[in-house]
């Protein structure tokens, strides 16, 4: 480090001093201010905002409780909600639960019966995770009646606590085999979405066959076409398994081995010859020089998917950190590998969706949740309250690609999310359906608008999607709560009338 980058960074770090100094100067002047007046909202939400901003999660959430309970007190429902489904994103454990059980009343108060079924289904889901089957059993007994669909909601409900079976066949005896029913629930151990898979060969056929094979485990598959390439791909994505055909143009696979055994940082990688040379000879002097496995074409891919996924159970690093997301809130799961300045991949699963994190010293380098990518990505994942998380220690060869260290994400995501809370709220009519009207082709247009103010492009064709006279303006509008562009679009295609009243759907 020179002269002039240690001034920089002994300034930095003065800068930052100061400015801790100044959130702790401002946090106690605010925790005095509620000693004095404990109802005061302006110091309570002040307060919340200053505890985001120095990593204290559970602090913040905590204040926000405290404001809604004040508002829902004094009858401003509302505001009060939207300081719960704020904290919702903050809470973990019991807390989370509190604040689903407070909507879930304030919802079946207002007679939004179809958002309280939504609060109760997460209650319920959430107890029976935990193994609690008694307590989700007692919520859905003492539950309210829940409006015109509540022998509907009510048996889904007691479906999901266990108090009725659902129809199922009963299986008769079956001749010995080694075939079992498919199980319908993916086994994670025998999932891969944290590891990379290097398949080279000449022929696209069998790098096709390969790739749809092995797709289903959930690693990423890499495909070069000869040695050569699959060098560079070698030193970008340091794949955690190579499957390698032996006659090839440019560099063959014997080559590209050797090459790969020379290299320190990834000698260590498993290797597997494809080859059309099947005898004992070629197949034992490819075991001396080191091949992990040897398969001959023809193959069978169902088999090959088989022996990959017992060669990645072998290599795959084991699990640092992992838990469910309805305990332990991503924002504390971010935290705690910032704090640890942690190296790897941050898997989070819900459902049939799957997003990737990458760490690198405590910050996040990139993100990838199906189309969206690195802030896009984030802004959306912060809102999941369910689901699970996995963190392995892997090195991350990626460029970064996001520029906020983790706190200042996170800032901006609930800054975000504080805006659509605002926008949705400013919205007319949203009992009503609204349909695209005459002229709805102008929507790129103001589309093009909007994208020059914001950071991010909306989404028109999901505009269409829900826009389609089935659902509420409100119900549309919870779809799209993860999306501020979209809303904003949204917002600007009514006050233009491109989307227009449809008929009145009663709640």
């Amino acid at each position: 480090m020179g002269l002039f980058d240690r001034i920089l960074n002994a300034r930095a770090q003065v800068t930052n001093l100061l400015d801790n100094a100044k959130l702790n100067s401002a946090i106690e002047r605010h925790e005095r201010e509620l000693e004095r007046d404990p109802d005061n909202l302006g110091a309570l939400q002040e307060l919340g905002l200053l505890y985001q901003e120095r990593g204290e999660p559970q602090k913040a959430c905590e204040v926000m409780l405290r404001a809604a309970t004040i508002y829902f007190d004094r009858l401003d429902f509302e505001q009060g909600m939207l300081l719960c489904r704020k904290a919702e994103r903050l809470a973990s454990g019991e807390t989370r639960l509190d604040v689903w059980r407070k909507l879930f009343e304030i919802n079946h108060r207002l007679r939004r019966y179809d958002d309280a079924f939504g609060r109760a289904k997460q209650i319920v889901e959430h107890l029976m995770e935990l193994g609690e089957t008694a307590r989700a059993a007692d919520f859905v007994n003492l539950m309210p009646d829940l409006g015109p669909k509540d022998i509907l909601y009510r048996r889904e409900l007691k479906l999901l606590a266990g108090l009725e079976a659902d129809n199922v066949a009963t299986v008769g005896q079956v001749s010995s085999t080694w075939q079992r029913k498919q199980a319908t629930v993916r086994d994670p151990d025998e999932y891969f979405p944290e590891l990379s898979v290097l398949i080279v060969d000449d022929e696209p056929g069998i790098l096709n066959v390969l790739e749809t094979s092995l797709r289903s485990l959930g690693p990423q598959i890499l495909m070069a076409s000869n040695g050569r390439v699959a060098c560079e791909m070698v030193k970008a994505h340091q794949p955690a398994l190579i499957i390698s055909d032996l006659n090839m143009p440019e560099m063959d696979g014997s080559q590209f081995f050797e090459w790969l055994r020379s290299q320190p940082d990834c000698a260590h990688i498993p290797f597997v010859c494809l080859s059309s040379a099947d005898s004992e000879a070629e197949r034992l002097a490819a075991f001396d020089m080191g091949v992990e496995d040897y398969w001959s074409k023809p193959f069978r891919p169902m088999e090959i998917r088989h022996r990959v996924k017992r060669l990645l159970k072998r290599v795959r690093p084991p699990v640092d950190l992992q838990g469910k997301l309805a305990q332990v809130s991503l924002a504390e799961v971010i935290q705690m590998l910032e704090a640890g300045r942690r190296t790897g991949l941050l898997l989070l699963t819900r459902q049939q969706e799957e997003a990737r994190v990458y760490f690198r010293d405590g910050f996040i380098l990139d993100i990838e949740y199906g189309a969206a990518r690195a802030e896009r990505a984030f802004f959306r994942l912060v809102g999941w309250t369910t689901g699970s998380f996995t963190f392995r220690s892997l090195p991350i060869n990626r460029e970064p690609v996001i520029k906020l260290n983790p706190q200042q994400l996170l800032m901006e995501a609930f800054r975000r999310f504080d805006e659509v809370e605002h926008l949705i709220a400013e919205l007319p009519n949203r009992d009503q359906t609204f349909i695209c009207g005459d002229g709805f082709e102008r929507a790129p247009e103001v589309a093009e608008q909007i994208a020059q103010e914001g950071e991010f492009a909306a989404n028109i064709e999901r505009v269409r999607q829900l826009f389609d006279g089935s659902r509420t303006l409100d119900q549309c509008c919870d779809e799209l709560r993860d999306d501020l562009e979209t809303l904003l679009l949204v917002q600007e295609l009514i006050n233009q009338k491109l989307l227009v009243p449809g008929q009145v759907i009663e709640l």
